[in-house]
């Protein structure tokens, strides 16, 4: 899932729906239980970015 951040870095209603949407298809795949969800939202976020990074860069 490739999230694009607009030229103002504000993400559209659609794009944070299209974000939960692929968390919580995450957090269903690899089993995260609740209690595990910070943690694994904080990984989350951090692999988005870098999919954004190097669909930016090339």
């Amino acid at each position: 899932m490739d999230v694009r951040i607009s030229k103002h870095n504000r993400l559209s209603v659609f794009e944070l729906d299209a974000l939960r949407e692929a968390f919580k298809r995450s957090v269903r795949e690899n089993n995260v239980t609740e209690i595990k969800w910070a943690e694994h939202a904080e990984l989350f976020v951090k692999r988005m970015i870098r999919k954004e990074s190097r669909a930016i860069r090339g």
